[in-house]
């Protein structure tokens, strides 16, 4: 079982880095309210960037994915769909409709 990130963490990694914060902008206290603001300490567990990306990676590798994996047949709570229907719903006509909208706005010229 893939430990959890808090698990892997260790004090002084980091998986960042920030630039340099402009002196012309306004200060993060000038934007937001006080009663907005954290006061506590955010505890996230401490990584390097390696090891994030090793996590998901490992993590999206136990899911099942038609590209690296037999499909089971007769499965009804996993119905395979060709990768031909990507495609199509990729097409200009499709890409940005909504399932939701009206009739009236999706019809062709």
């Amino acid at each position: 079982m893939e430990k959890l990130l808090y698990e892997k963490s260790r004090d002084g990694r980091i998986a960042h880095k920030l630039p340099d914060i402009d002196d012309k902008l306004p200060k993060l206290n000038e934007l937001i309210p006080k009663f907005a603001c954290r006061t506590d300490k955010i505890d996230l567990p401490q990584l390097s960037e390696l090891d994030v990306v090793r996590h998901f990676v490992n993590l999206s590798q136990q899911n099942f994915s038609i590209d690296t994996g037999f499909y089971p047949l007769g499965s009804c709570t996993m119905k395979y769909n060709p990768k031909i229907n990507d495609e199509l719903a990729k097409l200009d006509g499709f890409l940005n409709l909504h399932p939701s909208q009206s009739e009236s706005q999706v019809q062709g010229p």
